[in-house]
């Protein structure tokens, strides 16, 4: 059944409609949209949603920079604190912005090597974004200069960091002054206690 749901979003996503709203209240809600992203945005989880295991954010390890891991992405808010709380992925990874980003500019100033570090949180243009109390006009994308769709939360891109290794980590929030978990506002999250910062 899961698999179905998620070829139905799929079929969704190939032929342009959205249950969203009209093209054109999308486009004007998100300053930095490329042309290049025709997918789909949809409320609740991903797991609420029907999503596959060992895709999108589900996706194991060694295939997160394939196109089954880019098939889908979540950007869900803090349950404890979704106002200042970081925002996540559907497996709970944190998601991260750059203060060297100019926000809504639909551009990165993280590639190459950086893009490692910090891997670019990217989808395929046909491809599914679920939201979980986060609002729709509030995500924008851009294609970043090595063909990727990158999404952005109030124009500023998101990465995840490779040093965070289980759900709920935050390493990278504020390493070397740049990185900092981020908001459904797109500023600098606050982080619950405990959590390592």
């Amino acid at each position: 059944m899961a698999l179905l749901a998620v070829v139905a979003v799929m079929g969704l996503c190939s032929c342009g409609s959205s249950s969203a709203g009209p093209p054109s209240e999308a486009a004007a809600t998100r300053s930095n949209s490329s042309t290049d992203f025709d997918g789909s945005f949809l409320a609740g989880t991903a797991k609420d949603n029907g999503a596959s295991p060992e895709t999108g954010d589900f996706a194991p390890a060694a295939q997160r920079d394939s196109p089954v891991a880019r098939r889908w992405v979540q950007i869900g808010a803090d349950t404890t604190d979704p106002v200042q709380g970081p925002l996540t992925d559907a497996a709970g990874r944190t998601l991260y912005h750059f203060e060297q980003d100019t926000p809504g500019v639909g551009t990165s100033a993280c590639d190459e090597r950086c893009a490692e570090e910090w891997p670019p949180v990217t989808i395929l243009p046909e491809g599914t974004v679920f939201l979980s109390g986060v609002l729709e006009g509030d995500i924008g994308n851009f294609t970043r200069d090595d063909g990727l769709v990158q999404l952005t939360i109030k124009g500023r891109p998101l990465y995840r960091y490779s040093g965070d290794t289980a759900a709920g980590d935050a390493e990278g929030h504020g390493a070397s002054g740049l990185w900092f978990a981020t908001n459904p506002a797109g500023g600098r999250a606050l982080l619950p206690q405990g959590v390592d910062q």
